[in-house]
């Protein structure tokens, strides 16, 4: 069986969870109507982890070379 990587793993767990926070505020923010701060606070999220997923690939390929396997 393989292992994840990090550099895969939390940025998934992070983009699963923004989904599904975002199901179940939707009923709200449709009755309040105030999509901008819906659509930030996704947004964001998203971006955050598109952010830790560079950073962790960066560290890691810092890391094998370090190590000398690249």
């Amino acid at each position: 069986m393989k292992k994840l990587e990090k550099h895969i793993l939390l940025p998934s767990v992070l983009v699963v969870y923004a989904i599904i926070m975002g199901v179940f505020s939707y009923p709200r923010y449709r009755s309040s109507g105030n999509w901008s701060e819906f659509f930030t606070v996704l947004g964001i999220t998203l971006l955050l982890a598109l952010i830790l997923h560079l950073l962790l690939k960066r560290r890691q390929q810092i890391r094998k070379r370090f190590n000398g396997e690249e």
